[in-house]
C-alpha cells in the first residue's frame, strides 16, 4: 500500500509569489491533482468538477481554506513546479511502498501520450511498470532525436534494480540492432545481486 503522500509533496518549493492573491495551499492543490488523476480525470476542468464533488473527503486531510481551487489555478500552479522536482518526489513516495526490486519483474515498454501530438512529433514514454505491485515506478520521456533504446539506461537508473527481472516489451533495434546488448549500460547480470535483463 502507498504510504501517505503529504509529507513527501510538502518538500516541495511553492513557485509562486506570497501575495494577497495566493488563496490555496501548494499540497492542497499537488494532492487534489494527484487523487483526480489516479482516479482517471485527465483534464483541469474535470479535477475541479472532481474535487467539488469529493470535497467534504478532502477536507478530511487537507486545509482547503478558500474552498476548491479553480481549474485554471489547478493548471497555472503545476505549469510552474519544478519537473524535475516533483518527478523525484513522486518517485520517493512511490519507492516507500516497494522499498526493494529484488526478485522482482519490472517491465519496460514505449507509449506515445495519447493527445499530445503536435503536427509530427508527440511525446513518447518510456515507463517502467512493476508487474506484481501493477503501478508504474518510473517514466523517461523519449528524445525527438533518439529512440527508446537510448532512454533505457536512464529509466533504469532511477530504480534501485539489484537482483530484479527485467523483461522489454518489442522495441525498434538500430541499424545493425542484432549486435545490441542491453546489458551493457547494466552491471553484468553474472550472480544474482544483479539484473537480468530479458527482451522478446
Amino acid at each position: 500500500m502507498l504510504p501517505d503522500p503529504m509529507p513527501y509533496f510538502a518538500e516541495l518549493q511553492d513557485p509562486r509569489r506570497e501575495t494577497k492573491n495566493k488563496l490555496h495551499k501548494l499540497t492542497d492543490i499537488v494532492l487534489i491533482v494527484l487523487c483526480a488523476v489516479l482516479s482517471g480525470v485527465e483534464d483541469w476542468v474535470g479535477m475541479e468538477d472532481f474535487a467539488e464533488e469529493k470535497e467534504e473527503w478532502f477536507r478530511t486531510f487537507l486545509e482547503l481554506p478558500n474552498g476548491v481551487p479553480s481549474h485554471d489555478t489547478l493548471s497555472n500552479v503545476f505549469g510552474r513546479l519544478n519537473p524535475k522536482a516533483f518527478a523525484e518526489v513522486f518517485q520517493r513516495w512511490v519507492s516507500a511502498a516497494l522499498p526493494s526490486l529484488s526478485g522482482q519483474q519490472v517491465c519496460l515498454d514505449g507509449k506515445t501520450l495519447r493527445g499530445s501530438r503536435d503536427g509530427d512529433k508527440a511525446i513518447h514514454l518510456m515507463s517502467a511498470f512493476a508487474a506484481e505491485a501493477r503501478w508504474v515506478l518510473a517514466q523517461q520521456a523519449v528524445g525527438d532525436k533518439t529512440n527508446e533504446i537510448t532512454a533505457i539506461p536512464d529509466l533504469l537508473s532511477m530504480l534501485d534494480i539489484k537482483g530484479a527481472l527485467i523483461s522489454i516489451d518489442a522495441i525498434p533495434l538500430p541499424s545493425g540492432g542484432h549486435k545490441w546488448d542491453a546489458r551493457k549500460p547494466l552491471p553484468r547480470p553474472s550472480s544474482r545481486d544483479k539484473p537480468i535483463m530479458c527482451w522478446h
